[in-house]
């Protein structure tokens, strides 16, 4: 009976534990469905909960003004949208749609597309008129106004940027470069060379910056042509493959020809024969090329020669004739009369007979003999130039050179009275001879 009792017990106290577990369970997960209330906070005195109000009232107020001065205190930054949800005009006319068809059009024009460049100019005379008749509301979008920039920057009508500089919600940063736009337009290089300096065209998206960019190093290239180089390297980084780039190139290589870097004009002189070869503008700019390798100091002729020929060879047979009188002429109006000599001698080779290239290689021939012992076949080919072929530069160094002949080919008369004859005689020589070499130079009267 007892050991009957005692597991009845047991039994019991077990059925016990487990409803109050299971109790226990159950409310735990009623807790877990239904979060405790939040701790009710003590009320507030009425003056105090008005201060605090005033005071993130005051908060906000600041945090407002902060929006629209600037952390720096600089000129107004509007806290709106950077462009409106609901465009103001179909898509096809908004700024930023037609600016990338320009773009589009102007890289064209650095594969060699003729077409392009005329259609280039008659987007920019129709974009101008068009952008002007626009609601003014179309600049209250961002895209619109460096859409503006890049349109003058390009060579557009400047008068559209005008109207966009007074909007309110323009940005500084858009102000500014507006601004320099504007006086870049208008031909106020000093104003816009102040306006656009201060701007990192590396801050910019790269559609815009690389035109500012380009515009920087045009700007600055005469006085601070190392600082200039370091634009256009940030212009050919933010627009590779355009007419940015290409445009680059061509003033950056003229830079570093002049500054005598030779390692560096062999680099970007290849990059550009490689990539833009074909563009509109490498005729002229080949010629510019070579006579900026003839201004440059060589130790020896051979590798003058081994230079200029390795990179004549990259330019068609129909324009190495012109190349070489650039050389010539170039050289000749330098004094170095055995590059002058042997550019013209080659241009000589290429000419057609009776055309302009022969007629102002027989100059160029003939100039550099004159100061050499070769004195009379120097006369006989600049007497054998045809003018009416030559240029108003050519006809200058034609002047030149026979004025130098007829210096150094007469010798005064010999009197009686030696001194009083030989002295004019040498002073006037010496006269024609300094003129000479100005005219030679370039610098003519």
């Amino acid at each position: 009976m007892m050991g009957q009792r005692a597991s009845h017990l047991i039994i019991s106290s077990a059925a016990v534990i487990l409803i109050a577990a299971g109790i226990g369970f159950a409310r735990a997960s009623e807790h877990a469905e239904e979060p405790a209330p939040a701790e009710a906070e003590p009320e507030k005195p009425a003056e105090e909960g008005k201060a605090a109000q005033e005071h993130k009232d005051s908060k906000d107020a600041e945090a407002g003004k902060e929006g629209t001065e600037g952390k720096d205190g600089g000129e107004a930054e509007p806290s709106m949208p950077l462009w409106q949800e609901t465009p103001v005009v179909e898509n096809e006319r908004q700024p930023f749609v037609l600016m990338r068809t320009l773009r589009s059009v102007q890289d064209k024009v650095a594969t060699g597309s003729g077409s392009a460049h005329e259609m280039q100019k008659r987007l920019l005379r129709d974009y101008g008129e068009q952008m002007r008749s626009l609601p003014i509301e179309v600049w209250d979008d961002v895209r619109n106004v460096r859409a503006a920039v890049f349109f003058v920057l390009s060579g557009g009508d400047p008068r559209v940027v005008k109207t966009v500089i007074g909007r309110d919600k323009v940005r500084h940063l858009e102000r500014r470069l507006l601004k320099g736009a504007l006086a870049y337009g208008e031909g106020r290089l000093v104003d816009a060379l102040g306006m656009l300096l201060k701007i990192d065209a590396l801050e910019l998206d790269p559609s815009l910056g690389g035109i500012v960019a380009l515009i920087q190093g045009t700007l600055i290239a005469k006085k601070e042509p190392a600082k200039a180089v370091s634009f256009f390297d940030k212009a050919r980084l933010l627009a590779p493959g355009t007419l940015i780039e290409e445009a680059a190139l061509r003033q950056e290589i003229l830079l570093v020809a002049r500054d005598g870097n030779l390692q560096r004009f062999d680099t970007l002189s290849s990059q550009y024969s490689r990539r833009f070869s074909r563009s509109l503008f490498a005729p002229n700019f080949r010629r510019q090329f070579f006579a900026g390798v003839a201004r440059q100091y060589f130790k020896g002729d051979k590798e003058w020669i081994s230079r200029t020929e390795n990179e004549l060879q990259k330019v068609p047979l129909s324009e190495r004739a012109e190349m070489y009188l650039a050389i010539a002429e170039e050289a000749t109006k330098n004094g170095h009369v055995d590059m002058g000599q042997y550019a013209a001698g080659k241009a000589h080779d290429l000419a057609r007979p009776g055309s302009r290239e022969e007629a102002r290689s027989l100059l160029y021939q003939g100039a550099a003999l004159v100061a050499t012992q070769d004195f009379d076949k120097g006369v006989a080919l600049l007497n054998s130039a045809d003018q009416a072929k030559l240029t108003t530069s050519d006809k200058q160094v034609l002047q030149a050179a026979l004025a130098l002949a007829q210096a150094v080919g007469r010798w005064p008369e010999v009197t009686g009275e030696v001194a009083d004859a030989v002295v004019p005689g040498v002073t006037r020589a010496q006269e024609l001879l300094s003129n000479v070499d100005e005219l030679l130079k370039g610098n003519s009267q």
